[in-house]
């Protein structure tokens, strides 16, 4: 595959019903690029944004907004859900070879001057691979060997295409799983064993918009189980396989409530494709996981998911759990 040196920066932004949200973010870019763009001998000449839209259709004004804005605009209609519009941004990746790469999130809004202050980075250095956003994180440049060092939101990390963009197509097989984004960095990880990371406050680049935590239990069931299959998928061997599934439940004990209630019957993870048990077969998969491997695990985990810790937050005991409950 040819070495991405062309000075591109490409920002995909998939969206829904966040369409005007998106069209915030766009303009936020091109104003802040416009400005870095301006100065001599800046590596980084032209970005490229596309807006891809998923179940949901704009009005024919918003829609002419776009265009002006956009260099493209793919509007799906009904016939798309999230996590598979999320995934393509990898595959028009592929296509189109920038040198930087970043999936935006309509929803976490740009902090001024947060995609100046990405490429300066990458800049300054050139032997880093990804930039990644987490919160409450002193900027430091680390050797990324472990996945979960790795922020999981849409925004999260900025990827330099050099070393990365050869595993940009196994995003299309995870969707489903609710974490394609993460599997890039985990087939990169499993090749070159180790990347340059540049860990940076998310809230220096972007903020997330506040959920309720009841709503992230409905709309990221899929994704709570689909974290577990990963962290399956990926490990090299069956004790890694069992350690990594024995661990996924003892850290995450204080999410599986509210990660369980909205699939809490078998007739409801039978469902396929349907809004209001979305991609619910994995609790199914997840749950066979550890009856087969962690069979105590599994006895643990079928018991936590009758304690409702979310409505305990009130407590002293459990206040820094809220902000590690929110994905």
């Amino acid at each position: 595959m040819s070495n991405p040196q062309n000075g591109e920066v490409l920002v995909y932004i998939p969206c829904h019903t966040d369409f005007l949200h998106a069209l915030s973010q766009v303009k936020r870019l091109r104003e802040d690029f416009l400005a870095y763009s301006s100065k001599p001998d800046t590596p980084f000449k032209k970005l490229l944004i596309i807006l891809s839209v998923n179940s949901f259709v704009p009005k024919l004004s918003e829609t002419k907004m776009a265009l002006e804005l956009c260099d493209e605009v793919i509007i799906y209609g009904d016939a798309l859900l999230a996590d598979v519009n999320i995934s393509q941004g990898y595959l028009i990746a592929l296509q189109r070879k920038p040198e930087i790469f970043w999936i935006l999130s309509a929803n976490d809004m740009l902090i001024e001057g947060s995609i100046v202050r990405a490429l300066q980075e990458m800049e300054l250095n050139e032997k880093i691979d990804l930039i990644i956003t987490c919160p409450s994180q002193d900027s430091q440049l680390r050797t990324l060997t472990d996945i979960n060092a790795v922020n999981g939101v849409i925004s999260g990390v900025i990827y330099r295409t050099r070393r990365l963009l050869q595993f940009f197509n196994v995003a299309p097989f995870f969707p489903w799983t609710g974490w394609s984004q993460l599997t890039v960095v985990h087939a990169a990880l499993r090749f070159h064993q180790s990347l340059n990371a540049l860990f940076i406050d998310q809230s220096q680049i972007f903020l997330q918009k506040e959920r309720s935590l009841f709503v992230n239990g409905f709309n990221y069931a899929h994704s709570f189980s689909g974290d577990l299959i990963q962290r399956f998928l990926f490990s090299k061997n069956d004790k890694e396989r069992r350690s990594s599934l024995r661990n996924f439940v003892w850290t995450n004990f204080y999410r599986i409530h509210l990660y369980s209630t909205r699939d809490k019957h078998q007739d409801d993870r039978s469902i396929l494709v349907d809004s209001k048990h979305y991609l619910s077969w994995n609790a199914l998969i997840s749950e066979s996981l550890l009856r087969s491997y962690t069979p105590f695990s599994f006895l643990f985990y079928k018991v936590l998911q009758r304690i409702p810790f979310e409505k305990f937050l009130q407590y002293k005991f459990s206040r820094q759990v809220k902000t590690r409950i929110r994905w």
